[in-house]
């Protein structure tokens, strides 16, 4: 550009245009943190009913598809993302959960103990509990917090699958 003095001067740059890169790419990181923190809620949504895929993502174990959810209870999440979660599957008689997991005996009495008072701090009420002591168990913690714990409890027909999360 030519100036009235008839020198060359420099045309300055839209304060729009320094800024235009950086705030897209704070846009996009912000995004980004919202999907990831929300992906528990977006996965419950685009698998309604089918909480293994919760498991999934919670545990990585892949449970067979094709149960119903007939029972649920959750504490509510804290800021910290920490609380109880309690869900009952109902399987077909010819479903493959019984040879999904390596299935224990039934939990140990102080195991049984632990999982009862988080069912009674969820107010579970005892037709939607399970028989600890008849079912089969599988149980797992989490490498990075081994306060998190997931214990699974399949009924004797295995017909039935009992989910008891707890997060710290």
């Amino acid at each position: 550009m030519v100036s009235r003095t008839g020198r060359a001067e420099k045309c300055s740059r839209s304060p729009l245009r320094r800024t235009l890169p950086g705030l897209i790419a704070v846009l996009a990181a912000v995004v980004a943190l919202l999907v990831i923190t929300a992906w528990p809620v977006l996965s419950s949504l685009l698998h309604p009913g089918d909480y293994t895929a919760t498991v999934a993502l919670n545990w990585g174990l892949s449970l067979p598809s094709g149960s119903q959810c007939v029972y649920g209870a959750d504490s509510g999440s804290s800021f910290h993302g920490d609380g109880t979660r309690y869900h009952v599957l109902d399987y077909p008689e010819n479903s493959t959960v019984n040879t999904a997991l390596s299935w224990q005996g039934a939990p140990s009495e102080a195991h049984a103990e632990a999982m009862t008072q988080l069912l009674d701090g969820l107010s579970v009420p005892e037709e939607e509990r399970p028989d600890i002591a008849r079912c089969r168990w599988y149980s797992a913690t989490d490498p990075d917090d081994p306060r998190n714990r997931l214990d699974l409890l399949l009924s004797p027909s295995g017909t039935r699958l009992y989910i008891l999360e707890s997060f710290f």
